[in-house]
């Protein structure tokens, strides 16, 4: 009889890590792909010169994998350097949040208004999101976002709202019903109203530089976060200390 307690145990012991092991596998996956596909989020590490995400990357310049305090992570000189990857990873969603965790570097004033985020379809430059920076003379950024359709366009800048050069930072955009919003490091910058139209398929994603190779970035890039929802603040990447 004990024998028989002491089996009947030992199967449910397993059948409990097993139940375990197989809950645990999906989030394993989920951590490993770039793509969330519940609710469309995709995810980029921008740690190599040959895929980000899941797409091919074409480079452009010298830009070069370091280590840095966020692991690995894409390093550009601001002269010539750029990434584009062959994909758009709004697709066709009508809301969205687009964050970067990035560290800017000192290019004043050969290179004051850094493009480092450019989605784009070579045949249609009326439809584009960007991500921009502005740099003064005192060592510093601040975020310059722009949205344009052929219905509309809208840029969120602000040369009083600055943040120190060398230091990383989380910058966020999202749009929701012409509601555009720009945010750093958590903190909403500035709001204003665009007419949004969703950018084809087969648009590029430029990081690092402008879509037609000006304004380069120097400083690090090490993620890109992509939902197809405009996420609270409390809900954005974590930028670690």
């Amino acid at each position: 009889m004990k024998k028989c307690l002491l089996l009947s145990n030992s199967l449910l012991i397993l059948n409990s890590l097993l139940f375990v092991a197989c809950t645990a596998a999906p989030s394993q996956t989920a951590l490993s792909s770039s793509l969330d596909p519940t609710n469309g989020t995709e995810v980029w590490l921008v740690n190599s010169l040959e895929k980000i995400g899941d797409s091919p990357v074409i480079v452009l310049g010298n830009p070069k994998v370091v280590s840095s305090s966020q692991g690995s992570v894409v390093s550009f000189d601001g002269d010539g350097d750029r990434l584009l990857v062959d994909k758009n990873p709004l697709k066709d969603a009508a809301e969205f949040t687009i964050e970067i965790i990035f560290n800017p570097a000192a290019a004043f004033p050969a290179n004051i208004e850094p493009r480092f985020f450019h989605i784009e379809a070579p045949d249609n430059p009326n439809r584009r999101v960007t991500i921009e920076l502005r740099l003064n003379d005192k060592n510093q950024w601040y975020l310059d976002a722009y949205i344009k359709s052929e219905q509309s366009q809208f840029t969120l800048i602000d040369s009083t709202m600055v943040h120190p050069i060398g230091k990383w930072a989380h910058a966020a955009i999202t749009y929701k019903n012409r509601e555009f919003v720009s945010y750093v490091n958590g903190n909403k910058e500035l709001t204003g109203q665009v007419d949004y139209l969703p950018i084809a398929a087969h648009a590029q994603t430029s990081i690092g530089a402008r879509m037609n190779q000006v304004h380069w970035f120097k400083g690090e890039v090490a993620q890109v976060r992509i939902s197809h929802r405009v996420l609270q603040s409390d809900e954005f990447l974590s930028l670690p200390k």
